[in-house]
């Protein structure tokens, strides 16, 4: 693809985003946006039992429009701005969503945000996989460059910064394409989405006055800002021009103290950003997933039982012990941030998707067990977390009086420099699938999705797994 340099930053994007086509995209970034496609739906699913959904639902039918656009709860469906929300809210509600990242720095959930808005577009009029994955690839590559080009320096990084707010033009992009915007209007929908945009909260998150804030990492709104705007753009709406670029763009918006413009442009086409959209392979926060893989492999090396296990050491920040030790989740985000109790479920081998039901945070004998976990707070690492936002952990375990030094995990598990194999992001969501459907189902649910590309009418494809209460 080629890409005027002539045009004013955003329209260029918009209008690589318009251009893209399926022969665009190496083979093998088609296959990742088709796996994160489906890991989403996954947890869409399985999350719409929590109790956040539940919630959500409740308020979002009583006052958001009936319409077409498909719900991951089997519920009702609605028209797109309010599906974008409930079924963002419901893909991450289990804190199992993928992620983005580079060199080890988490920033942000895209495929709650960019999966959501695709999925309310499929009430719009029949839209084909190729179709669908053009879309998602064009969000995901913008998305990836806009929250790399703000990156902010440690100590803006302390005063303020959004984890998946930045997601609402993504948003736009992928919902905007899918409903035939030219290049033109997906720049307009760029400016109003970033206009719309919630404010970065990271540090008003409850941290120290539990319970959390339910929405955490602010998907659901940002979903529906992006659809929001391409429906404002639709309806005549003029919003920002350029919104990207120059001294009072969008990074300054969001509480940026720095803007890399190249990283917005550069490559644009040929090397992939979207490269570097990751997997979870543990239902909590990221930053302490290297905790829990150094624990794992120690139980899989030992054959390691919990009642042998007197007590888990972990090395980590001060971030860390400050934010992250919490061993009476109130409720389930509170455990997705809970080590120690992750740890617990991680131990006694408790299906995934149900770590933080109401019945697993209520189990005496993981609160037990979460009680043994303790943080020593490592120099080294709280350097890496605090300069360089990499949570680099390590357990070890005293078991029946022996220390048993654990790995330090550099990256964690699903990224670009420690890859989830497909089989496990697949058998991920067949587990939670498993939540809804019996095993004839999610074989047969699995291997459809697997030909997503193939697919003629996605809409047709999801109504058997949607649908289904």
């Amino acid at each position: 693809m080629t890409h005027s340099a002539v045009l004013p930053l955003t329209l260029r994007l918009a209008t690589f985003a318009h251009r893209l086509t399926i022969r665009d995209i190496p083979a093998v970034l088609r296959r990742k946006i088709v796996l994160h496609f489906i890991d989403s739906l996954g947890c869409g699913i399985a999350g719409a039992h929590s109790q956040v959904v539940r919630d959500c639902a409740r308020v979002t039918r009583l006052h958001y429009a009936a319409g077409n656009s498909p719900i991951v709860d089997g519920g009702a469906p609605l028209a797109a701005i309010g599906a974008a929300f409930l079924n963002a809210a419901a893909i991450n509600a289990l804190d199992y969503d993928d992620g983005y990242e580079v060199a080890g720095r988490g920033m942000g959930h895209p495929g709650a945000t960019l999966v959501a808005a695709a999925l309310a577009a499929l009430g719009t009029r029949p839209i084909d996989g190729e179709t669908l994955i053009c879309a998602l690839a064009a969000a995901y590559e913008i998305n990836g460059r806009i929250i790399q080009s703000q990156q902010p320096s440690p100590a803006r990084f302390q005063q303020v910064y959004g984890v998946c707010q930045h997601e609402s033009i993504g948003a736009a992009v992928a919902y905007g394409l899918l409903t035939g915007c030219d290049a033109a209007g997906v720049e307009n929908a760029i400016g109003l989405a970033a206009s719309l945009t919630p404010l970065p909260s990271l540090h008003k998150y409850n941290w120290q006055q539990r319970p959390l804030v339910s929405f955490k990492d602010y998907n659901a709104p940002a979903a529906e800002s992006g659809v929001r705007a391409v429906e404002l753009h639709r309806g005549g709406i003029i919003g920002p021009r350029d919104v990207l670029s120059g001294d009072q763009g969008f990074w300054r918006m969001m509480g940026s103290d720095r803007f890399d413009e190249a990283a917005l442009i550069t490559g644009l086409g040929e090397q992939w950003a979207l490269q570097h959209a990751s997997f979870k392979a543990y239902p909590a926060c990221r930053w302490i997933h290297t905790a829990l893989e150094s624990f794992e492999r120690l139980q899989q090396e030992l054959a390691l039982l919990p009642q042998d296990i007197d007590v888990i050491r972990v090395k980590g920040s001060q971030r860390l012990a400050a934010d992250f030790m919490d061993t009476r989740p109130q409720n389930e985000t509170d455990a997705q941030f809970s080590l120690p109790f992750a740890l617990a479920c991680l131990a006694y081998r408790i299906p995934r998707h149900r770590w933080s039901a109401d019945e697993t945070l209520a189990n005496p004998v993981l609160q037990a067990l979460a009680d043994k976990v303790h943080v020593e707070v490592s120099p080294e690492l709280d350097q890496l977390m605090a300069q360089e936002r990499r949570p680099v952990l390590q357990v070890d375990v005293v078991t029946r009086g022996h220390v048993v030094v654990g790995e330090r995990i550099a990256f964690p598990l699903g990224c670009a420099e420690h890859p989830l194999a497909e089989s496990r992001v697949m058998a991920k969501f067949a587990e939670n699938l498993s939540s809804r459907l019996d095993p004839t189902h999610v074989a047969e649910a699995t291997a459809a999705l697997s030909e997503l590309e193939q697919c003629q009418d996605v809409a047709a494809l999801l109504t058997p797994l949607i649908s289904v209460s």
